[in-house]
């Protein structure tokens, strides 16, 4: 299995776009996925820079309904008129950010429906796309975020748009989360849970840990990063790349306790999983 960070905040290649949101490329002997598009169309950019060809996915997976993971499948035709998408049953339900008393969309746009009408497959439980690739659906959390809102009555997000995939590889299982609004811990207790005889080989994506993004806030304590860092490095887990909504900071805090367990996950960066 080859993963590359097609776009991340940060990036190691000053040729590549880094902007605030996440699209991963995931090459498998079963099938070539998309997971997430970014903001726009600077994942797609990229995959031209490092010479990946999108067209050749098979499947685009979004992993929840916010614009930062959504907002580039308004660009996929540019380069991909075929693979299916999987997205929750809710992820083109408004979702909105909450700054004072005024209310910002950052939901998937209209014409997400109608432009991508046969290939939307809505995903309301857990679904196995290919042999030992699945979809994971999770529960709405209490794990509110103060400022994230959904729906037309714009109502705390409970996050039941976000999804996670779950790959099964020989030494494990690998776990793809878009932003873990659920929270890291719970997402690999539901993977655990879920594929009971093995362990995590590898976790993926971003732990919405950062707060207020243009200056680097954390969005929870140090206390409790450092608590999340010692119960990750209490579960079977191997490894982490981590990226995005992390934040540096909190991935600092993260780094001084899962120590070589941890790494980032930037623009251009790839991963092999044997």
């Amino acid at each position: 299995m080859k993963i590359t960070s097609i776009l991340e905040n940060t990036k190691q290649d000053h040729k590549l776009i880094a902007k605030h949101g996440l699209s991963l490329y995931i090459e498998t002997e079963q099938m070539n996925i998309i997971f997430d598009t970014g903001p726009d169309h600077s994942y797609i950019k990229n995959a031209k820079a490092m010479g990946i060809d999108l067209g050749k996915a098979h499947t685009v997976v979004i992993s929840h309904g916010h614009s930062d993971h959504i907002g580039g499948l308004n660009y996929l035709n540019e380069v991909n008129n075929h693979a299916k998408i999987y997205l929750s049953q809710h992820a083109l339900e408004p979702h909105w950010f909450r700054l004072g008393s005024y209310y910002h969309k950052v939901g998937a746009k209209n014409n997400i429906q109608n432009s991508y009408r046969n290939r939307l497959i809505f995903v309301a439980s857990d679904i196995e796309i290919a042999k030992g690739i699945h979809i994971i659906t999770l529960n709405p959390t209490n794990e509110y975020t103060k400022n994230l809102y959904k729906g037309s009555k714009k109502e705390l997000d409970d996050f039941n748009h976000e999804i996670m995939l779950v790959i099964e590889n020989k030494n494990g299982i690998v776990l793809f989360s878009g932003c873990s609004h659920h929270g890291i811990i719970n997402m690999a207790k539901v993977a655990l849970d879920k594929f009971p005889n093995g362990e995590i080989d590898v976790i993926v994506g971003g732990f919405h840990l950062i707060g207020i993004r243009v200056i680097n806030t954390l969005g929870k304590t140090k206390e409790e990063i450092v608590s999340i860092g010692n119960r990750l490095n209490e579960m079977p887990i191997n490894s982490i790349y981590t990226c995005h909504c992390t934040g540096a900071k909190a991935y600092n805090i993260l780094h001084t306790v899962l120590k070589e367990k941890l790494n980032p996950f930037p623009t251009g960066k790839e991963l092999i999983i044997n």
